[in-house]
């Protein structure tokens, strides 16, 4: 009896023992994948489980063979199309999705006028002046004046901050300008929403909106004006100086100073507010430079309206042109008034109306602006 109770105990032991070899045969066998099994939140990896997940399954670092496309297939996926664009729009010199000013391919007629190094503005002190633009400017409007241009830009800098505007276009910025004349066929044009929509309004001169903000707008980001033209100017908007004579540029440092300047060739205004920080200053370089390759000598020099249109293709990427020419009717006059005068400048040899209309429609038949008559 005591024998078969001993044998029956060592048959118990022996199975418990077989039970726990078998259980830890099991686990070294199975504990690899239990680990890879495991949340990565729930564990922190030890050295030899990360190892073991970087090499992974060869399906994730391989990639998948190229799909042969279905014969019933006859157009690309736009998934497919997208890069192609991308690399057209990125190879443009500017942002803007239809073409870019800049750019001169397709129009050789552009490509002889426009001059991509001419800077339109005057920096600082430190300007590289062409003499011989410098003395075709100077003769342009005498003044009397003894100082050289470096000295009254000295001065004049002193109470203007130089200008840091870049130009340049970007290529992934499209900055739209609209250049908005004073011609009367701008009345009932309906164009004041079309007009307000671009990034840069530039108007000129004593251009007048209050009262005509359906047709005209009543928004503007820059203003150009010579003494004798001269309005106040609204806060946050750049007065850009078109300057026919040493004379403007002191008028200009004195109008935002001290106004002592009283008279040009005329009375003018003696003040005008502007926001001194945002003040340019056409360079007198930038005059010779249209009046050359662009009106060709029409005229004694450029108009204000053609000076701005062509200072807008070097500062904007796409140009719209509002209100220039002669009305429905041809006559010369300005939206808020009726002048039956106004077309007399036609005739005095300073500026040649007839081929300025004309490089400006070149210049929309080009596809270089756009322009609303």
């Amino acid at each position: 009896m005591l024998l078969r109770r001993k044998l029956c105990v060592a048959l118990v032991i022996a199975a418990i023992l077989f039970l726990m070899l078998a259980s830890q045969s099991i686990q070294r066998r199975h504990l690899l994948p239990l680990s890879l099994a495991l949340p990565i939140s729930r564990a922190t990896p030890t050295d030899r489980e990360t190892v073991v997940e970087r090499t992974g399954p060869p399906s994730l670092l391989t990639p998948d063979p190229p799909q042969t496309p279905s014969p019933s297939s006859t157009a690309e996926p736009e998934s497919e199309e997208e890069p192609l664009e991308y690399s057209q729009y990125d190879q443009r010199s500017c942002g803007c999705k239809e073409s870019c000013i800049s750019d001169l391919g397709g129009s050789d007629w552009f490509s002889q006028r426009y001059d991509h190094k001419q800077q339109p503005v005057l920096r600082d002190t430190n300007n590289n002046f062409d003499p011989e633009a410098l003395r075709w400017w100077l003769g342009l409007q005498r003044s009397g004046n003894d100082q050289t241009l470096e000295e009254v830009m000295a001065k004049m800098f002193q109470v203007i901050s130089p200008p840091t505007v870049d130009f340049r276009p970007l290529p992934y910025h499209c900055r739209r300008c609209a250049v908005v004349g004073n011609s009367g066929n701008l009345r009932r044009s309906g164009n004041g929403d079309l007009i307000n929509s671009h990034d840069f309004i530039i108007r000129m001169n004593k251009a007048v909106t209050r009262g005509f903000e359906k047709d005209v707008g009543n928004r503007t980001t820059h203003h150009f004006l010579y003494p004798e033209s001269a309005v106040d100017v609204g806060r946050g908007v750049s007065l850009v100086l078109l300057p026919f004579k040493l004379r403007d540029l002191e008028w200009l440092t004195s109008a935002l100073s001290t106004g002592n300047v009283k008279m040009t060739y005329m009375r003018v205004k003696d003040r005008v507010e502007a926001d001194k920080d945002k003040v340019l200053v056409v360079n007198p370089v930038f005059f010779k430079y249209v009046n050359d390759r662009w009106t060709e000598r029409h005229g004694r020099y450029p108009s204000t309206g053609m000076l701005a249109i062509i200072f807008a293709l070097h500062a904007c990427d796409q140009v719209s042109v509002f209100g220039y020419g002669a009305d429905k009717q041809g006559n010369w006059h300005h939206y808020w008034e009726e002048n039956r005068y106004a077309g007399a400048f036609r005739k005095t040899g300073v500026h040649s109306a007839d081929f300025e209309t004309q490089v400006i429609h070149q210049l929309a038949k080009e596809g270089k602006i756009s322009l609303h008559l």
